[in-house]
């Protein structure tokens, strides 16, 4: 059963686009932007990947709950979780999802890097960063903010897994050395499987720490409640002042009368041509702006960048 869906990220996309038809930009500022749509999008892909697959193999399964994009908070340290999958012997698995466009690079000393069309590029390790996920949902587990399943007055103490889910995409080059914990580096289409494997030594066990089905959804919900959706500030975050509406104070201030003026056109909304998703007039003149890519019609950010891949 899923609990909770990945939470829209369009009005960011959406945002991020109009910020970047600005005139005021510096180059430096216009990579910026361009860098986290890039991002941005990347994520958005490997969460919907996961998540896809997750609902495919545990969705309708009465035993499993699904909590896609959940955000802890815990005495200032956050936990942006992209999946957690549970189960009815509170095995919680929690899932960092990793969209790597090319080759995941990991070497004898554990360090992570990501080579595309010949370019390498260092990253933080993803292991680390779902270790401070899982530390400080034990935290909050610990300090009894969620509640956990109890039989005769004793309660369950939930088994806590990591795992690294890749693109299928991509490919994984591992080291010839040992390093604990990349076993659990896996691709997308290995999710079933691995879950299996872990989920196998229980035993015995599985069956005296079995919680009712009503019982695991409330543990579920309780974990949603904690959520704490992010709000970006992404003129602060580039260090952008907000541009004064000229036109609203064109409109505000008096004006001389001419004999003959000017009808007042009403507002009316731009859509892109390939995919018919509404875009803002920002988006609609960059294309207009630059006929000899888009050939004088108006895209979304999304199709302005299939445009551009074509034509490269």
């Amino acid at each position: 059963m899923i609990i909770k869906q990945i939470d829209s990220k369009q009005e960011d996309l959406e945002i991020l686009q109009q910020l970047q038809q600005r005139p005021d930009l510096s180059p430096q500022t216009q990579r910026k932007i361009e860098q986290r749509i890039r991002l941005l999008c990347a994520g958005i892909k490997g969460e919907e990947e996961s998540a896809y697959l997750m609902q495919f193999h545990f969705g309708n399964h009465p035993d499993w709950v699904i909590i896609n994009d959940l955000r802890l908070q815990f005495q200032n340290k956050v936990a942006q979780i992209d999946h957690l999958l549970i189960n009815r012997h509170l095995q919680i698995f929690v899932c960092e999802s990793k969209r790597i466009a090319g080759e995941l690079i990991i070497n004898e000393f554990g360090e992570f890097s990501r080579r595309y069309n010949g370019q390498g590029q260092g990253m933080p390790s993803p292991l680390e960063q779902n270790k401070r996920h899982i530390s400080i949902l034990k935290q909050l587990l610990q300090k009894k903010r969620i509640q956990c399943p109890s039989l005769c007055g004793l309660y369950f103490k939930p088994l806590i897994y990591s795992l690294i889910l890749i693109s299928n995409d991509s490919s994984i080059r591992r080291p010839k050395k040992t390093i604990s914990g990349l076993d659990n580096i896996i691709k997308n289409e290995q999710l079933q499987e691995k879950v299996k494997q872990l989920s196998k030594p229980l035993g015995i066990l599985s069956i005296i720490r079995t919680v009712s089905r009503s019982r695991l959804e409330e543990f579920a919900h309780q974990l949603v409640k904690l959520h704490h959706p992010q709000k970006h500030d992404w003129l602060a975050c580039f260090g952008l002042n907000k541009i004064n509406n000229h036109s609203a104070n064109i409109a505000t201030s008096p004006q001389p009368q001419t004999e003959t003026p000017t009808p007042i056109k009403k507002p009316f909304s731009y859509f892109c041509v390939a995919c018919r998703k509404n875009i803002s007039p920002d988006a609609a003149n960059y294309c207009w702006n630059h006929k000899n890519i888009f050939g004088g019609k108006a895209y979304c950010y999304q199709c302005q960048q299939i445009i551009r891949q074509k034509q490269q």
